[in-house]
């Protein structure tokens, strides 16, 4: 008998250890998933509107909202599929790993973006608008789960409401749902959802995040309903290396403070958070964006020397019109003689502007992306405000691209902290080189076009000069951002 109970014991141990060992297999296999798009996945979720023919009276409605179902229908095809960055879960190695915090890393993506209507130009992805973090179990990769959401559909009543008073008809307002709308595949479900815009100064220069909302229905550090953290989440941008120690070139983040089980937001809250600086342009990305562009910024350089050319040549015409109406006998030949010849060079440089024009037309311009960067993100979940605020000091403390005008501000109520040498702008910035790099490149060719234009003799050499020290100027530019010199 005692070796019967004995025996039940043990499989009764050995079963209660099974279940935790699931249990704990469970909870370990949460994953953290990063994803960057031009909008938010939840925040932005649009409504859907069933195009209908017309009845009397609701063309006007029709024309309103019809904008509504090409924005649905056309944003899932370009933003979720091309334009989605997923994470691999808790694969972050770096030595600066916090236990309370949870990380995901994202694949590499490009931080700039070179489009060519009407000419070059390179700006920061469009594409870095909003990130959306998502924790919990997911389904294996290849699955498809786009088919299975529910738009957010607008009932009939609320056509003639304003937007805020909007309400939908679909039964299915689960998180899970929303999520299938950018084929984020839920197995059960989602622990917890954040969302954070970028949010850029005027120029692009600087940067922050906003809270755009969150949805948490589990902590990641703690299972207890009734357990309290206050919240962070952060953003690094890095950048590529062989090693786990990577650069990092910027970080950023959002304190939503005290949250719980159950806690919902639609956004606006967290404390506001300072300017940070974009990083610039690298020197190899810059190369590499002058390599490929070389065709298109020379033909876009000279039809812009020749358009500049051109207003000059009008404002030099009405300038000697002025002079020969009212010109006595003995300069009026001459002024007459220097007319034609500006007439006839401004029909040349325009002939010459059209065939630059044409062949910039003719130039493929499909949008290209550079410097390739990685991005972590990390949910970091504290028992205390306090130790909230060291994780978030840890960040400042380390941050060399806060705007000096805002480290202040960001260090106060964290830690004392003066401006560190990072903090302070003592060299030209990335944006300040390509400035001048701009100007000077603009200068060659406005030379280069006066050059050709030049007659023989004082005129040419004068033309020559000038050429050779825009030339020399355009080349120390080149110089200062580590590209080729031109012959």
């Amino acid at each position: 008998m005692k070796a019967l109970h004995l025996r039940l014991s043990v499989c009764a141990l050995c079963l209660s250890l099974l279940q935790m060992q699931v249990a704990q297999a469970a909870k370990d296999s949460i994953s953290v998933r990063a994803y960057v798009n031009d909008t938010c996945i939840i925040a932005d979720e649009p409504f859907f509107v069933p195009a209908a023919a017309p009845q009397e009276g609701d063309a006007q409605n029709t024309a309103k909202f019809l904008p509504l179902l090409g924005l649905v229908v056309g944003k899932l095809a370009e933003l979720f599929i091309n334009h989605e960055i997923q994470s691999r879960a808790n694969q972050y190695k770096s030595g600066a790993v916090r236990k309370d915090t949870r990380y995901a890393v994202t694949e590499q993506m490009n931080l700039y973006r070179a489009d060519f209507t009407p000419s070059p130009s390179l700006s920061i992805n469009a594409k870095l608008g909003c990130m959306t973090i998502v924790a919990g179990n997911f389904k294996p990769g290849e699955t498809d789960c786009t088919a299975a959401y529910i738009p957010k559909e607008l009932a009939k009543d609320s056509v003639n409401l304003p937007q805020e008073k909007w309400h939908s008809t679909r039964t299915d307002e689960s998180i899970e749902n929303q999520l299938r709308r950018a084929d984020i595949c839920m197995d059960g479900k989602a622990r917890a959802v954040y969302e954070a815009r970028f949010e850029f100064s005027s120029d692009a220069t600087a940067y922050r995040l906003k809270d755009a909302g969150y949805r948490i229905e589990t902590l990641l550090t703690a299972d207890k309903p009734a357990v309290t953290r206050t919240t962070l989440y952060t953003l690094k941008i890095s950048n590529p290396s062989a090693t786990d120690q990577q650069e990092v070139i910027s970080s950023a983040w959002v304190n939503i403070g005290a949250v719980k089980a159950g806690s919902h937001s639609e956004g606006g809250g967290g404390k506001e958070v300072p300017w940070l600086r974009v990083p610039p342009l690298s020197v190899e990305a810059r190369r590499n964006y002058e390599e490929k562009t070389k065709v298109h910024q020379e033909v876009t350089a000279e039809i812009q020397a020749l358009q500049r050319a051109h207003t000059r040549n009008l404002r030099q015409l009405a300038g000697l019109d002025q002079r020969i109406a009212k010109a006595g006998k003995d300069i009026l030949p001459g002024l007459k003689q220097e007319r034609t010849r500006i007439a006839v060079q401004d029909q040349t440089q325009s002939a010459e502007l059209d065939a630059r024009t044409a062949e910039y037309q003719d130039l493929p311009r499909t949008a290209l992306e550079f410097m390739p960067v990685t991005i972590e993100v990390g949910v970091t979940e504290t028992e205390s405000e306090k130790k909230a605020q060291l994780a978030l000091a840890e960040i400042v403390g380390s941050n060399s691209d806060l705007v000096a005008s805002a480290v202040g501000n960001a260090a106060t109520g964290l830690l004392s902290k003066t401006a560190a040498n990072s903090d302070l702008q003592l060299e030209p910035q990335g944006s300040e080189l390509a400035g001048d790099f701009e100007r000077a490149r603009a200068g060659y060719y406005d030379a280069l076009i006066a050059d050709k234009s030049a007659s023989a003799g004082a005129a040419s050499d004068e033309s020559q000069r000038d050429l050779l020290a825009s030339k020399n100027k355009y080349n120390d530019a080149r110089r200062a951002l580590g590209l080729e010199q031109i012959n």
